[in-house]
């Protein structure tokens, strides 16, 4: 419900600011005495917890398929390196053909940076306080944030935004804090900023082409832009998986490097060390969500145990011969045997990881992208929670529109007994007291 407190105020020979801080009042303590809210909030942080600790299960899996992609794809004995420290090149998939490839960095993609004016105290309430809602558009894709009186300052606004998934912060600077907000990188991905509900907000937080910007745009989004071997390539982000078969490049700085693909029989141990690193990395990030609610998450248990029994699955004896053993939920790697055992048989080394039918690096790669694709657990899971939280939400919007009409009325009647309209409390020594905005909500 929207009230004009302008016209209420100067009927009431009031100010409009009188009554819009009278609104905010009442609507703040309204909202904190509301068990629904209470309820609900308290749900809602559950739930994000829950999203937060499937996101970090998700990087995990990740991480470890990515580790493993080249080595399930083009062998142990198959490396890739770079001239220069502006270019890393790592295998990434099958494809990888041995030879040596030229690569100039002109560009270096970046994302866009939108900055709003300074105001001096960075948890100082914005705005009415009434709902208000900020849309953030990027590309093709957009996100919505919902600002109310709970959460209406730059602090409050900022986490907001940080936990519908966008890279907002508050910074300071000598004039006093702002909001900084970061978009992804690319060219493409330049953001447009509408804000409704709230002149203030809209004020100070609305930015794109065509409307009068609030935010000043601190940096560009701009693509990567290189050759390679000649050929012109462009890219939204300084990750490139296509530009070479089979090599993941990852760009840094501005510059010329040459890119070598070979087969090199010291690769081998160098990548069975990769193999027991990016499992431990992966089974202690596992580990770490392992707390509170989380430790009888389905979904962790069942990733944990599955990446665990296709270790416990594979030929334990060829494992220990290679110096490689189970210990605590992760793998212990001798060096000086594994050594021996690719002095002695260097093939049957690579045959325990890859081999045709699917090596141990292969199979576990593919599970673990299976645990965060599409029917896997974490993703079932992670919809599951989201749809939970898109119903609270929900709730919570209902009920801050109710708490707002209600507010909205006993700041008029307020305005209205202030007035001379009623309104007076009679007290014992025959006194007559004017009621407060607290009789009110009482």
């Amino acid at each position: 419900m929207t009230i004009s407190t302008t016209n209420l105020a100067l009927g009431l020979g009031g100010t409009s600011g009188h009554l819009s801080d009278l609104y905010t009042s009442a609507t703040k303590s309204l909202l904190a005495q509301n068990p629904g809210i209470k309820t609900i909030a308290a749900q809602l942080r559950r739930d994000d917890a829950r999203l937060s600790s499937l996101g970090k299960m998700a990087l995990a899996l990740d991480g470890f398929r990515s580790a493993l992609g080249g080595l399930s794809a083009a062998g142990l004995d198959m490396a890739a390196s770079s001239s220069a420290k502006g270019v890393d090149a790592k295998l990434s998939g099958a494809g990888a053909v041995a030879g040596t490839h030229t690569v100039e960095v002109r560009q270096l993609a970046q994302a866009q940076q939108l900055m709003s004016k300074a105001l001096p105290d960075r948890a100082a309430a914005l705005g009415t306080g009434a709902v208000a809602t900020i849309k953030v558009e990027s590309g093709s894709s957009s996100t919505t944030v919902k600002i109310d009186s709970s959460n209406n300052t730059l602090d409050g606004i900022a986490k907001a935004m940080r936990e519908a998934g966008l890279d907002a912060q508050v910074v300071q600077d000598g004039k006093g804090y702002a909001l900084s907000l970061n978009g992804r990188s690319g060219a493409a991905n330049g953001m447009r900023i509408g804000v409704s509900g709230d002149p203030v907000l809209q004020g100070l937080f609305a930015y794109g082409p065509g409307i009068n910007s609030a935010m000043t745009q601190k940096t560009a989004a701009q693509d990567a832009q290189l050759s390679v071997d000649g050929k012109a390539v462009s890219a939204s982000t300084n990750k490139l998986d296509t530009a070479i078969a089979g090599v993941s490049l990852t760009l840094g700085a501005i510059g010329k490097s040459e890119i070598k693909v070979a087969r090199d029989p010291g690769a081998i141990g160098a990548n069975v060390k990769e193999f027991v690193s990016a499992f431990n990395s992966m089974s202690g990030k596992l580990a770490a969500l392992r707390s509170g609610d989380a430790a009888s998450d389905s979904a962790l248990n069942q990733v944990t145990a599955q990446m665990g029994q296709l270790i416990d699955g594979a030929d334990g004896k060829a494992l220990a011969a290679m110096g490689i053993t189970r210990r605590n939920g992760g793998l212990v790697l001798d060096e000086a045997k594994l050594k021996a055992a690719i002095a002695d048989d260097p093939e049957r080394v690579m045959g325990v990881f890859v081999k045709s039918g699917g090596g141990l690096a292969e199979q576990m790669a593919r599970r673990a992208g299976q645990q965060i694709g599409s029917g896997g657990a974490v993703a079932n899971q992670a919809a599951a929670v989201q749809q939970e939280v898109d119903k609270l939400s929900d709730k919570k919007d209902k009920i801050t529109e109710a708490v707002s009409r209600q507010a909205a009325m006993l700041a008029q009647q307020y305005a209205l007994a202030g007035a001379g309209y009623g309104g007076s409390t009679l007290f014992g020594n025959g006194q007559v007291k004017p009621m407060s905005v607290f009789d009110y909500l009482a």
